[in-house]
């Protein structure tokens, strides 16, 4: 249910028409739905629209976790310049020093006061470079990876080449060599800092290697063993910094894989407390679906054998995700526990004692539709709880909306439900659904309409649910999708039919 309750007189409302069987006419102090819209479904935390609400309702927003927001509260918030360098690949890892690589050489090339001092070690590292380069870009392949390593070996060995190549202890360029460190400090293991120095101290001496002396910069080898010792700190700290996050992300990953294992648990525990079987019911067919939103949902439907034929609901809960569908799964039991009760409404009370006593703080409420079916003529007792989303659907092709004059139960303390009258004639339909049922079409009441014209071409109650599970397949939806269909076979033994809903007599009294 994607509602908030306002309570007081009639308010203008964003859409209206998606106060879905409430008459605020029929009451003093009128109910209307508003509902928000999720703005982003990929955002980290979903973004609501609030156009009005009930202080219940802000107790439940703030208290109740929903489906979109289940999963995404435990994604791991981790350093992405650290954890992501081990879902890099080769290439991408490579391509920054390419990048400053070529910038030195141009810069040393077309600036004055930047002087090539030696054009064979430049063109020397301009080879290490691209031969670097074009084995990142194949090592990813099978057999490769295992040496992927020597992609940074050889950007050690150009840095040190490029140093020397434009000016050695002149050269501004020293400070790629970072690059190399990061990547191999970023890797599992203390061993990768060991590599790291071991790469920093060969760039440093590959000058030497190709003609410097060290009479001619006697300060040059301390330069480069204290520049040694700073990057090999850096080294250090940039390693126990991803082996850190790597714990976290480690133990994120668990919390998640565990917290998706108990979810999927629930919506299973929650599948198995739907009816799977029809009723034996002679003369009667049924037929039900639920499509949560969520892994977990907030809508039930329920149907039970009783002493004079059969009893039926369906829930919609306030929400979605797993606050909501614990609750309806309590909503469930409290009605079952009425069955030998003849009195709908009586089922609605017990299920508001719940709600507002053992649940008040929660601040949920439920729209309900509960009916009582006698086999042997089709007569139907029930009672809505702020549902108004059920449909009669005549062997004639026409049909009548039961709607609600009462409010959902949990909303309002001592509040009194009423018990009406119905009936089932032969080749009769009685179809509840949720208001997620509503969004398959335009999303407004007059989607109840379709309904009508679906049930009226459907051939049984389990042609109805089909038809409403492929529209609910077919499209992602923001809310729970919820239908109950009972059908009374054209061949039973017909009765006089109602012309409409009759009133009995006031229930639910506290």
């Amino acid at each position: 249910m994607r509602a908030a309750v306002v309570l007081g007189w009639r308010l203008p409302v964003k859409r209206p028409e998606r106060v879905a069987g409430l008459s605020p006419e029929a009451t003093p102090l009128g109910v209307g739905r508003m509902q928000w819209t999720q703005k982003s479904a990929e955002s980290e935390y979903a973004e609501f629209e609030y156009i009005g609400e009930s202080v219940a309702e802000t107790a439940t927003r703030e208290a109740m976790v929903t489906g979109v927001d289940e999963l995404p509260r435990l994604r791991p918030q981790m350093p992405s310049i650290v954890t992501g360098l081990d879902e890099l690949s080769p290439l991408r890892k490579q391509i920054p020093f390419l990048v400053f690589f070529i910038v030195a050489a141009a810069m040393s090339s077309s600036i004055a006061t930047l002087t090539v001092s030696d054009w064979s070690a430049l063109a020397a590292a301009a080879v290490m470079t691209a031969a670097a380069t074009g084995y990142a870009a194949v090592a990813s392949r099978p057999g490769l990876a295992r040496f992927t390593l020597m992609v940074p070996c050889l950007d050690f060995l150009a840095a040190g080449a490029l140093r020397h190549g434009t000016g050695e202890s002149h050269s501004i360029y020293a400070s790629i060599v970072l690059l190399p460190v990061l990547w191999l400090a970023a890797l599992p293991g203390r061993r990768h800092v060991g590599y790291a120095a071991a790469g920093v101290t060969v760039a440093i001496m590959v000058p030497f290697a190709l003609g410097s002396s060290i009479d001619a910069n006697p300060n040059e080898l301390f330069r480069g063993l204290y520049s040694t010792m700073i990057f090999v700190l850096g080294a250090l700290v940039v390693n126990e910094l991803a082996r850190r996050a790597r714990s976290r992300l480690r133990t994120a990953r668990e919390q998640t894989a565990a917290a998706t294992a108990e979810l999927s648990r629930a919506a299973q525990i929650q599948r198995f407390l739907l009816p799977t079987n029809a009723a034996p019911l002679a003369g009667y067919q049924i037929a039900g679906a639920c499509l949560p939103s969520a892994a977990v949902g907030g809508d039930f439907f329920d149907w039970y054998r009783i002493e004079e034929g059969l009893a039926f609901t369906l829930g919609d809960v306030m929400g979605k995700g797993a606050g909501a569908g614990m609750i309806a799964a309590t909503t469930r039991a409290v009605i079952r526990s009425a069955r030998n009760n003849g009195d709908p409404a009586t089922a609605l009370t017990l299920t508001q004692d719940c709600l507002t006593t053992d649940l008040g703080q929660a601040g949920s409420f439920a729209t309900l539709f509960h009916a009582r079916l006698r086999a042997s003529d089709g007569r139907i007792l029930f009672s809505d709880a702020g549902h108004g989303l059920t449909l009669v659907v005549r062997a004639t092709g026409t049909w009548v909306r039961l709607a609600s004059e009462n409010f959902p139960v949990g909303l309002l303390p001592d509040t009194r439900w009423e018990s009406y009258e119905t009936q089932l004639d032969p080749g009769d339909m009685i179809v509840s659904f949720s208001d997620g049922v509503l969004d398959l079409y335009d999303g407004t009441l007059a989607a109840v309409d379709e309904i009508g014209h679906l049930a009226v071409s459907a051939g049984s109650a389990e042609e109805l649910v089909d038809a409403v599970r492929r529209l609910a397949q077919g499209t992602s939806n923001p809310d729970d999708v919820t239908i109950l269909a009972v059908r009374r076979d054209a061949d039973s033994s017909r009765t006089t039919a109602l012309s409409g809903p009759t009133k009995l007599h006031v229930g639910g009294t506290r």
